[in-house]
């Protein structure tokens, strides 16, 4: 049996009429940059998300980049994010001339909390958590730190799209991206920042467009990080189904864990209701990772590496984080990997992966 990590094909099928009514009358309106479409994607999204505002933009790394121009970060100050993340964030961080400062991660693979206060110094100006594979980081602590040092706190949701973000959360401004494999996903590329501060909204509204205010009234130095309205159109379509692909997707997780729970050499986070399962890791120890890959591929069985490589050791970074420790992130590159787990998974393929990977952990 042949299983893909992801099949936009059966999503296409699912979506084909409403898609192109709705391409139709997008092409009819004549409005195709900014415009209606776009205004009405945000409005739906910042409900969705229970915030005042939605910007959509370019791509999640602009949404980031400008949440954080926002914020008035620039050369010389520090932001306190993670390295096992997307090279997004740190290019984010980067691209306003900040320096990226990594601390380890916890097992559930997301920012260590206990961590974080070692790193601040006078040039710390932000924390940047990362909402890894939909699982949300422990925001109460942060802000907790976050307050008495007197940071900032943005929020990388691009893998979070439809997770149960509690209170502690909500307050803060998040980055969102639409790249086709996220919960929410284009057919392209796009990204949303949603926040309930007016002054943020403005400047990114502004900024995006060239630091307009009004046509050809340039108050700031922006750029082009305009969201594609078409692109709008269709993830309206889609939003419509996020929750219940949000259900899907717990449900996957769920049979993932409660069949595979207790297997030696394999390490599975308990379920957690809050988490939008963008993606489904687990550990595989004994250094059995690579060879577990290769057993799943083998059977047809695509599966992936989130990530690789860490940001500290790629090529871009790897000359200024020689000295850096970090125990935990390093581990668990070598043994992570990702299972398939999309709304469009069909049960008996989800069977036949279970099967697989009882019988490779059985020899």
């Amino acid at each position: 049996m042949k299983v893909s990590f992801v099949d936009f094909k059966r999503e296409w099928k699912m979506f084909n009429k409403k898609f192109v009514l709705a391409f139709k009358k997008f092409g009819q309106s004549g409005v195709y940059v900014l415009g209606p479409e776009v205004e009405k994607f945000e409005n739906n999204f910042a409900k969705f998300c229970g915030y005042k505002y939605a910007v959509g933009v370019s791509t999640g790394l602009s949404a980031l980049e400008m949440i954080l121009r926002s914020y008035d970060i620039k050369c010389g100050d520090e932001v306190i994010t993670v390295a096992n993340s997307a090279v997004a964030t740190s290019l984010a961080i980067s691209n306003v001339g900040a320096k990226p400062v990594f601390c380890d991660v916890g097992d559930d693979f997301l920012i260590d909390v206990d961590k974080i206060e070692k790193l601040i110094t006078k040039k710390t100006k932000a924390i940047l958590p990362v909402h890894l594979f939909g699982k949300i980081c422990n925001i109460e602590k942060i802000n907790i730190i976050a307050k008495k040092n007197k940071l900032f706190i943005i929020e990388d949701a691009c893998q979070a799209h439809g997770a149960n973000f509690n209170g502690a959360s909500a307050i803060h401004t998040k980055a969102f991206s639409f790249y086709p494999t996220k919960n929410l996903g284009a057919l392209g590329e796009g990204g949303m920042i949603v926040t309930n501060d007016l002054k943020i909204k403005e400047f990114v509204s502004s900024y995006r467009n060239y630091g307009q205010q009004g046509r050809y009234n340039h108050m700031i130095k922006g750029t082009n990080g305009r969201i594609d309205p078409l692109q709008c159109v269709l993830m309206g379509v889609k939003l419509e189904k996020l929750s219940e692909f949000i259900n899907i997707r717990q449900r996957i997780a769920k049979k993932y864990i409660d069949k595979l729970k207790g297997l030696n050499n394999l390490l599975i986070n308990d379920y957690n209701q809050n988490s939008a399962y963008h993606l489904f890791v687990v550990r595989v120890l004994s250094g059995q990772r690579d060879y577990l890959k290769k057993f799943l591929e083998e059977k047809g069985i695509d599966v992936l590496l989130h990530y690789p490589t860490t940001i500290h050791h790629q090529q871009c970074y790897v000359e200024e984080y020689k000295k850096i420790n970090l125990d935990n992130t390093d581990k668990f590159q070598n043994e992570i990997l990702s299972l398939p787990c999309y709304p469009f998974l069909k049960s008996k393929e989800q069977d036949y992966i279970i099967k697989m990977i009882k019988t490779f952990f059985s020899k």
